[in-house]
């Protein structure tokens, strides 16, 4: 297998997948806040020192950032039930609204470029894509994981 198609999957991942970039510039946000952003979009809650390790952040500096992002509008505290001192961090739905309307922009972008492909190039995308998707949920073995080439 050679690198022609990651590029090919990275191609189609950043054609359609990301959105519209322009949607991110507008948000205003520094790298740190949208990486935590969208470490929460793929968790349900993350506790503020979860954060603070996944960022190799302090807390007092995780505290910061999120009390801007909290400021924005977009994460919520939530107290823990089970431990008073913990708090965990979740997405406000005003965030998962700006992530709902740039996965739109995306989904968009997919279909118009499905639509260009006649019905038997359909079927083999999305014979393709479903075997891909199956790749991805089975169990990896050790003996199978290959080694990403570093980029120089």
């Amino acid at each position: 297998m050679n690198d022609s198609m990651w590029k090919l999957y990275m191609k189609v991942v950043h054609g359609a997948g990301t959105g519209d970039p322009h949607s991110w510039a507008k948000l205003d946000l520094t790298m740190p806040q949208l990486k935590i952003l969208i470490l929460l979009r793929f968790s349900s809650r993350l506790s503020v020192s979860t954060l603070a390790e996944v960022m190799n952040t302090s807390l007092s500096n995780m505290t910061g950032i999120l009390d801007r992002l909290e400021g924005h509008g977009f994460v919520a505290r939530v107290p823990s039930v089970s431990d008073r001192r913990s708090v965990f961090v979740k997405l406000t739905s005003q965030a998962q609204d700006i992530f709902d309307q740039i996965d739109h922009s995306g989904q968009a972008k997919f279909y118009a470029a499905i639509g260009r492909l006649t019905e038997t190039e359909q079927r083999m995308v999305e014979l393709g894509l479903q075997i891909l998707a199956e790749a991805f949920e089975k169990p990896i073995e050790a003996n199978h994981v290959q080694e990403a080439p570093i980029a120089r």
